[in-house]
């Protein structure tokens, strides 16, 4: 894999949980991406705008924390897989660890027989684990999937300064959006009144199958519920639809876990806290 990015984590792109915040490794992530392929002149600067229209699937991983300051660096290179074809690293400069990863679905994107090709096996870290199809949902009209058990969690406009060149929503402000409105979806989850200031939630793998692109001043809804809850890790499934149109804008299935933010890590969920999520999953409304 070829270094195309470096840069850090500033406080500004750090949330409640005090680390790097989704978005960000996203939008650094796309920032190794293009430079890459411009750099390696496989793609011209003016081309840059059509990945966003062309990915079909984005597939991240969320591998190890990034605080405020930590210096990374970006590494992207080809992939053989049956869906996606190329692939973007962080790498945390301090620790060696890597930080976060995705994999990319980018129709009509033809390499060169020269170009030599990460075998799978070398980038096992990057490679889906806990999420290995798109969303079953990702069908159903809005009113259907709301009747289902998916809840209202998001909504607002797009704006300019969110898009690309060519008007069309960036990929990680995808990301951006149902990150920011999480804490809608958790609420109703919760049995108590207040959220307790010493948890938290992460995300580790994050799955994006792209359909009709969101653009400058479209209206938008994210619905999302849970799919399925384990001791450590929880599923979601989240659907973000165009209000005008009552098209599907993407479909995301996510893993994520509670997150102990005093110890930095995961948080083993109560047996009582299964079983009342449980009775809250798409599945079981």
């Amino acid at each position: 894999m070829e270094l195309s990015y470096r840069g850090s984590v500033n406080s500004w792109e750090c949330d409640e949980n005090n680390h790097l915040n989704v978005r960000f490794c996203e939008q650094k992530l796309w920032q190794t991406l293009s430079a890459g392929l411009v750099g390696s002149g496989l793609l011209r600067a003016d081309e840059v705008d059509s990945l966003v229209s062309r990915t079909i699937r984005q597939h991240s991983r969320f591998q190890n924390e990034s605080r405020l300051a930590a210096p990374l660096s970006g590494y992207w290179g080809f992939l053989q897989h049956d869906e996606f074809n190329v692939v973007a690293e962080l790498r945390n400069d301090a620790t060696g660890e890597v930080a976060c990863s995705a994999l990319y679905q980018i129709a009509d994107f033809f390499l060169d027989g020269s170009i030599a090709l990460d075998p799978a096996h070398s980038l096992s870290h990057v490679l889906p684990r806990g999420i290995v199809e798109d969303l079953s949902f990702a069908q159903l009209p809005m009113s259907q999937a709301l009747a289902r058990g998916f809840r209202p969690i998001g909504q607002g406009i797009i704006q300019a300064d969110e898009c690309s060149g060519s008007g069309q929503l960036m990929l990680h402000n995808y990301m951006g959006r149902i990150s920011d409105s999480m804490p809608h979806l958790w609420s109703g989850f919760e049995d108590k009144a207040e959220p307790d200031p010493n948890e938290g939630g992460a995300v580790l793998e994050f799955r994006k199958r792209f359909y009709n692109p969101l653009t400058v001043s479209d209206r938008y809804v994210v619905i999302s519920g849970m799919i399925d809850v384990a001791p450590k890790v929880q599923k979601f499934g989240h659907l973000m639809f165009n209000v005008a149109t009552e098209q599907c804008c993407l479909s995301a299935h996510a893993v994520a876990v509670r997150m102990d933010l005093l110890a930095r890590k995961a948080k083993s969920l109560s047996l009582e806290d299964q079983s009342r999520l449980k009775a809250l999953c798409i599945e079981s409304l």
